[in-house]
């Protein structure tokens, strides 16, 4: 199951493909904000962490990023492209520049 609910300009814009995200974060730096907020990747293990049970068992990729309008909410259990994400993500928070707006956001 892959479903998305948000990949491009906001949350409301027409959904992008996953290849586009995943360029994304090849070339912009994600928005740190976002991991205090499960770090960008959320695991459905049980009932109790979703009102809706076809989740659980489910990843769920939810952000945008610091520096262009680009957001994304993407839900699935595809093996594949649960292992894209996380990896372009985690490389997404070893960036310079993301280093440099987290020490921004987190030093107060």
């Amino acid at each position: 199951m892959l479903e998305i609910k948000s990949n491009g300009t906001d949350w409301n814009a027409p959904v992008q493909p996953i290849h586009t995200l995943i360029k994304k974060l090849e070339q912009k730096p994600l928005d740190p904000v976002y991991e205090g907020m499960g770090n960008f990747i959320i695991k459905y293990k049980n009932e109790n962490q979703t009102d809706n049970p076809r989740y659980i068992g489910c990843t769920h990729f939810l952000g945008h990023f610091a520096t262009i309008p680009y957001v994304f909410n993407v839900i699935t259990n595809e093996k594949v492209v649960i292992e894209e994400l996380t990896k372009a993500i985690r490389m997404n928070q070893e960036r310079l520049d993301y280093e440099q707006l987290r020490r921004n956001i987190f030093s107060y």
